[in-house]
């Protein structure tokens, strides 16, 4: 990320900050924001960190060629977003949080490109969780069923919990009623449709994700293999 790209920031950004935090957070434009689009500007958004710093949580800037430079998308009907540190989301990202949202991001939350993040009731990440490109996250599935012999309706949405020290493979899917182990991988499009009952530090692949290997994890720290 160049200086260019942050100097371009600045200007949304320093509006976006002002409008949802406190002055004496908003004027460090703890939030910045490449490229936005917005649609709806309501609700609240919080930031509870101990230490709050220039760009601590930076989204929409290109930091995958392989998606457009189209920065992100946002629209907040009335729900709230939590920022617990560090996040970083990256260009060709979408945020969509309806009225009565609860949206809590862990530290050092990081999605490189390509975010699909819909909430209509309540998702939260843990710490350190880490998604690959082109990701789904939706806590709704919009259209309530109804079940035929009583007319009773079904309910559409359900929270979403994701585990700490999680890593989603792209194009990866997260639906309404999951809750994820600490400590677990999930392979290349896998998609979840309901609570992963399984030992933390496994890793998983499928629809829906089963167990292919256990005792392993990723070092965030460590965990770079470049092609020379």
């Amino acid at each position: 990320m160049n200086k260019l790209s942050i100097l371009r920031a600045i200007f949304s950004s320093v509006y976006f900050n002002f409008k949802y935090l406190p002055f004496r957070q908003a004027i460090k434009l703890p939030i910045l924001l490449y490229k936005p689009r917005f649609k709806e500007l309501n609700g609240h958004i919080v930031i509870e960190a101990a230490n709050v710093y220039f760009g601590m949580v930076r989204m929409g800037f290109w930091n995958t060629l392989q998606y457009p430079d189209s920065g992100i998308v946002y629209e907040n009907k009335g729900g709230t977003i939590i920022f617990k540190g560090k996040c970083t989301i990256g260009n060709a990202s979408s945020i969509s949080v309806g009225k009565k949202a609860r949206v809590e991001i862990g530290d050092s939350f990081e999605c490189n490109a390509a975010l699909k993040l819909i909430s209509v009731r309540n998702v939260t990440f843990g710490i350190k969780t880490s998604l690959g490109w082109d990701m789904i996250v939706m806590d709704t599935g919009f259209h309530p069923l109804k079940i035929k012999a009583t007319g009773q309706k079904m309910e559409a949405s359900a929270p979403i919990k994701i585990g700490d020290y999680n890593w989603f493979g792209t194009r990866s899917v997260i639906l309404k009623g999951v809750d994820t182990p600490h400590h677990c991988i999930f392979c290349f499009g896998s998609m979840l449709t309901k609570k992963v009952e399984c030992e933390p530090y496994s890793l998983l692949a499928g629809t829906p994700p089963v167990v292919k290997k256990t005792g392993i994890y990723r070092d965030f720290d460590d965990d770079m293999e470049f092609i020379e």
